[in-house]
């Protein structure tokens, strides 16, 4: 279920929250549950409609600077270095000095939208099989692995351009 919020939100602890509240609101429409019915699927539904309420909820938010002074008086933090160790060769390892692998996933991960990041996230993550996916989100098998397999292509290729991994063959 935290999959599903995380590929939704892009957010940690919104997702964690997330989870929760949708345990709530199940306990709440228990009765409304057709026990014929997936109850993976039907949690995997109330966690999505969550999530994308607080996606929207958030997009409508507005971020004011209180008072300019005090964004003079904060010093920013110091980048780390620009250095690349090449992080992951073409065959998957991570080489020991490897500093910034997690950092650049974790960015290429967020850049794709909710709908394939959910699906990679659950089949690489929970180890979900595509009818599982498929079954949780409500969509076609087919669609699910789709998802995927474009996810993947498009991590590969943000992280080769990166130069985080070497670029494969063709």
């Amino acid at each position: 279920m935290w999959c599903i919020a995380y590929g939704v939100t892009g957010d940690r602890t919104a997702a964690e929250d997330l989870v929760q509240e949708a345990a709530v609101v199940a306990l709440g429409k228990l009765h409304e549950f057709d026990a014929e019915t997936s109850l993976t699927a039907w949690m995997g539904q109330i966690v999505r409609f969550l999530a994308l309420n607080e996606r929207r909820r958030k997009g409508r938010e507005r971020t004011v600077l209180a008072d300019s002074s005090f964004a003079a008086a904060v010093e920013p933090m110091p980048l780390k270095p620009a250095t690349r160790p090449g992080g992951v060769s073409s065959k998957g390892e991570l080489r020991a000095d490897q500093t910034v692998f997690d950092d650049e996933l974790a960015e290429a991960v967020r850049s794709l939208d909710d709908m394939p990041r959910s699906c990679l996230l659950l089949r690489i993550v929970m180890d979900l099989s595509y009818k599982d996916i498929s079954h949780v989100l409500a969509i076609p098998e087919g669609t699910a692995m789709s998802h995927v397999h474009r996810a993947r292509k498009a991590l590969r290729e943000r992280l080769e351009s990166a130069g985080v991994v070497e670029r494969s063959s063709p």
